[in-house]
Formats: structure tokens, sequence, C-alpha cells
């Protein structure tokens, strides 16, 4: 059994017992500290486990990779093993609209939590791949969730596709040289 399935039956062992986020992210730290090596020949952008109350994927972020602003409407837990990814955080104005309310950049063997309301956008501010383990607690590709037009800031329905579409034009807008000492 390779570490990433026996990691992925402790957090199901974690979640059967009561276990949340906080322990999650204990375990996620556990086996950045002892697999970070690893992540190198580790297959990407797969998805080690999937259930209705738990979904865990390896992800690699690509030199200068960006998102659109979204939500996963369940906790998360972001764990890098290689580079840094940087979090910027949202939340909802008044009128609507969504402000910019902090920015936490996440470091090799690092791990932060992500509450359910959670709104971000995430980027590799590196000229090489971020790798890193995420767990959610829930479905991540059957929830509900949002994401909001990086040109008009409308709020959408996630849709995988053109969620994708728009990863590919910021990252490729951020790895343009007159970009990359820009802040975000």
């Amino acid at each position: 059994m390779s570490w990433l399935n026996e990691f992925a039956l402790r957090c199901r062992q974690c979640i059967d017992d009561g276990g949340g986020a906080v322990e999650i992210r204990t375990l996620v730290k556990q086996v950045l500290a002892a697999h970070a090596a690893d992540f190198v020949q580790t297959e990407i952008d797969r998805i080690v486990y999937r259930s209705a109350d738990l979904f865990i994927v390896s992800l690699a972020q690509p030199p200068y990779g960006n998102t659109p602003i979204h939500d996963h409407g369940f906790w998360a837990v972001i764990g890098i093993a290689d580079g840094c990814e940087e979090n910027a955080f949202f939340e909802r104005s008044e009128k609507g609209l969504i402000d910019k309310v902090k920015r936490v950049q996440v470091n090799a063997g690092e791990a932060i939590i992500l509450a359910p309301d959670a709104i971000h956008k995430i980027r590799n501010p590196l000229g090489t791949k971020s790798l890193g383990l995420h767990v959610y607690g829930g479905d991540l590709t059957a929830a509900r969730r949002h994401m909001w037009n990086p040109h008009t800031g409308q709020e959408l329905p996630l849709e995988q596709s053109q969620f994708e579409a728009w990863c590919e034009q910021l990252t490729a807008a951020a790895a343009s040289p007159e970009r990359q000492s820009c802040n975000w």
C-alpha cells in the first residue's frame, strides 16, 4: 500500500472518529514531514480518496499558476510539499461585492485550514511548480460551488471547464515577464 493510500485511510478513520479540519491538518503536516521528497515521484493531480464527506487530491500548481476566486462550501486543509501557494481571501460586502481581506502564503511543510465559508483564490508566485496535498470535508466534484468571473467579478455557479479555462488565462498572464513582479 502506498503512503498516500495509508494517509487516506488515516484521514478516513479520523473523520469516522468525529475529527475534522484541525485533526486532518495534523495528519497533513505529518505526511508532509515524512514524505515531502516522495511528492516528486507522486502522480500529481490525482484523486487519492473520494467520498461524500472526504475528498483528498494531490495537486500541482504550474509556475505562476493562478485560479479565479472560488469557494468550496466545506472546510479544506491545504498542505504544501514543495514550493509555495499564496491564498488571497475575500468576503462579500454589504453590496454583494467581493472585498479582499487578507493574503496568506503557505510554504513547503506547512498546512492551513480554510473555513467552510472561505472564498479565495490561489497562486503560485514561483517560476517552478508547487506540489500540494488538499483535503476537503466533502466531495469537491459533486458540491454546488461558486466562482467569480475574473474579468467582471460576477458570481457564477462553478463550471469546471470554464474554471480551468480561466486558470489557464490567469496563469499565462501571470507568467508574462512584465507581470511576474506585480502584486496581485
